[in-house]
């Protein structure tokens, strides 16, 4: 439809010069000295409209055949660019399909261009960490020096991802510290630097390092929990040795955190380690006011003080919801041996024997019936004692 229109626009306009040229009687007369040169106008019209198109055509090619060898560089250039481009893009693919080898040597090719040098020599680091080459990734990882800031960024966390991975945490962290500090929020960063806070038992570094984790979302609450608890485990243990860090450390915990059964039964073997019998009952107790815990339970019953009685009466409160319990039939046991209640204690002992015999119980059984004057039964629970064991 445009090809029509455009032929008739083209007719009407050819018909329209020709009638005005058949109509026109002018003429151009044109003196150089003594020559006298007469033309028809509709002539001298048609020598300049072919004059200004042949000076056109005339300057277009001369343009053209001056700009070839620049035109001729960049083509090179771009295809250059291109064949750079390519490996790079086969690099990446070949890392994500495993294939680290090929990975490696396509980015070696993609090396050779300043727009791709930066990101292919990381690629190649990481192909060559995976392959055990370690000589060739940090040479590549050197190549990458240098480039934009945002390049070198990925540099710096390859390195630390690599060390971490090859178990080298402390040098690992020295680099994670560095990138946190321009990049707070990156939760890549994050879990490298909690992966090596952790190995390195950093606990309080641990600790703030998974709490900027959750609040980005970067963390489940379970796994934050779990990494918490084990981080204040960690904390408790390195003050096992002294009462009064230990009383300090444990009263800044968080609420839940001191109800929760595995912490609180270090706290506790740690507190009655170090004859703090008062300190680790009462963090027993606020423990199964929360929830019950056989763990906690059994170690209640070494956690008596010189008058066992309230603990008894606090024990037998509980016996009546958990009356089939073997561990606080034997917590119940112990404390009355602590309280010298011989009969009430044997009837304890035998009853969780009854329900779970452990090693524990006949070890107990047996120190009862030595203290009250029944040698042979001592040595028959002592027995059992050591088969359980073995």
């Amino acid at each position: 439809m445009r090809l029509a229109i455009w032929s008739i626009i083209l007719a009407a306009v050819a018909v329209g010069i020709a009638l005005i040229a058949r109509n026109s009687t002018g003429y151009v007369v044109i003196f150089s000295g003594s020559q006298r040169i007469e033309l028809s106008l509709n002539l001298l019209v048609f020598l300049v409209i072919a004059g200004y198109f042949a000076f056109y055509f005339i300057a277009r090619m001369a343009a053209t055949l001056v700009a070839i060898p620049a035109r001729v560089r960049a083509y090179r250039e771009n295809r250059t660019r291109s064949r750079l481009r390519q490996a790079l893009d086969d690099a990446l693919l070949a890392f994500f399909q495993g294939r680290y080898a090929s990975a490696e040597k396509s980015a070696a090719v993609a090396l050779a261009g300043e727009d791709t040098k930066g990101v292919a020599a990381i690629i190649a680091a990481r192909s060559a960490h995976e392959l055990g080459r370690f000589n060739e990734r940090e040479q590549f990882l050197e190549e990458a020096k240098g480039a934009a800031p945002e390049v070198d960024q990925a540099r710096l966390t390859t390195l630390a991802d690599l060390l971490v991975s090859q178990g080298r945490h402390a040098e690992a962290l020295a680099v994670l510290k560095d990138l946190s500090a321009r990049d707070s929020r990156n939760l890549r960063l994050l879990r490298l630097r909690l992966q090596a806070e952790q190995a390195l038992r950093n606990w309080d570094e641990v600790l703030d390092t998974v709490g900027a984790l959750a609040k980005l979302g970067g963390i489940g609450p379970a796994e934050a929990a779990a990494v918490r608890r084990a981080a204040h485990l960690g904390n408790l243990n390195r003050k096992a040795q002294d009462a009064a860090a230990l009383s300090a450390y444990w009263k800044q915990l968080p609420a839940e955190m001191r109800t929760e059964p595995l912490v609180a039964a270090t706290a506790a073997r740690y507190h009655l380690a170090l004859g703090g019998n008062a300190e680790a009952q009462q963090i027993i107790e606020q423990s199964l006011e929360r929830e019950w815990n056989p763990t906690l339970v059994a170690l209640y019953g070494d956690a008596s003080g010189a008058d066992a009685l309230p603990q008894i009466e606090r024990a037998e409160r509980w016996l009546r919801e958990h009356a089939r319990d073997p561990a606080l039939l034997l917590a119940l046991g112990k404390l009355c041996m602590r309280q010298g209640l011989w009969g009430k204690a044997q009837s304890y002992i035998e009853a969780s024997l009854a329900l779970e015999p452990t090693h524990d119980g006949h070890m107990t059984l047996a120190a009862l019936m030595e203290t009250i004057g029944k040698p042979q039964e001592a040595v028959q629970h002592f027995r059992r004692s050591a088969e359980l064991a073995g």
